[in-house]
């Protein structure tokens, strides 16, 4: 059996005469396999399985094996479900295409190597695998699905310690979660220190009431989609039920943004506004600052 590290080829799985099976075939063997074959044990999913079937071997490597590839070209549903499920995992994957393969709007974002698929193409093709494995940090766990993935499961611990009584505090899980807790107080003392408390008058009692938090930013530094971000912003609802998110305009003319919130009782606006601040700062708005809040308005 071989010592090297191994590197799981994603793959569409079908018949040895589908065009597209050969087009793969032939990327392996003239890109893949010299740029990383030296360094890695290479396993290719479609060598390992019957045609149109995803096995528990498949499974195994995707999720063990130190990188993967993943061919996007001619965007096989295969390759899809196994490419997410490595995203999942948060570990390490190229993915690659032939020029001209329009790619889903959920990966548009990520790095793909392009290719030509001719003898000078796949000569590049060798050379950017080469670059690209060497710039991954195989220690670090990252990627859309896998990050979004650990903020929910951080927050669905605070919810289950938060019901049960607390063990010995020398339990690991419970001690990063309360890490995790700290921190968060820490940055919310922090925001709550930066703004200054305006004063309360009686329509600031008044519940429930319709707010405008209005927020300037500097850059957008990636194409967004408003639909997206108004799903992510109404998520507010699970750090505090009592605020419901109706609507979200983007000025790109004048650089601003305003969140429509719907409040059912009294909230620490600075606490919402930061929450705000981080989505808007997660989909590429870069140096948001809050400007101001205003009520009431017409839903």
């Amino acid at each position: 059996m071989s010592s090297q590290d191994r590197c799981f080829i994603i793959t569409p799985i079908g018949d040895d005469s589908d065009p597209i099976r050969r087009h793969i075939e032939g990327i392996i063997e003239a890109a893949i396999r010299p740029a990383l074959g030296a360094k890695y044990d290479l396993i290719v999913a479609h060598k390992i399985s019957e045609p149109g079937s995803i096995t528990k071997q498949i499974i195994k490597e995707i999720y063990a094996d130190k990188l993967a590839i993943a061919n996007l070209t001619n965007k096989n549903p295969n390759v899809m479900y196994e490419l997410a499920f490595r995203h999942s995992l948060g570990k390490p994957v190229i993915m690659i295409a032939e020029k001209g393969t329009p790619l889903p709007s959920d990966i548009i974002m990520e790095r793909t190597i392009f290719y030509q698929n001719d003898a000078q193409g796949v000569l590049e093709l060798r050379d950017n695998i080469i670059a690209a494995e060497a710039k991954i940090d195989f220690d670090k766990e990252s990627s859309p699905i896998y990050d979004v993935i650990q903020e929910h499961d951080r927050e669905a611990q605070i919810i289950k310690l938060s019901e049960a009584k607390f063990p010995d505090q020398s339990d690991q899980e419970n001690s990063n979660v309360l890490s995790y807790i700290l921190q968060k107080l820490s940055n919310l003392e922090d925001s709550v220190q930066s703004i200054r408390p305006l004063p309360q008058s009686e329509e600031d009692r008044m519940v429930p009431q319709r707010i405008k938090h209005r927020f300037s930013y500097k850059e957008i530094s990636r194409p967004y989609q408003l639909e997206k971000i108004f799903d992510r912003l109404q998520r507010v609802s699970i750090v505090d039920p009592n605020v419901i998110v109706e609507d979200v305009h983007i000025d790109e003319q004048n650089k601003e943004i305003t969140v429509f919130t719907r409040l059912l009782a009294r909230i620490s606006v600075p606490t919402v506004n930061h929450y705000f601040e981080k989505i808007l700062s997660e989909f590429g708005f870069t140096g948001i600052k809050f400007l101001s809040r205003s009520r009431p308005y017409a839903p």
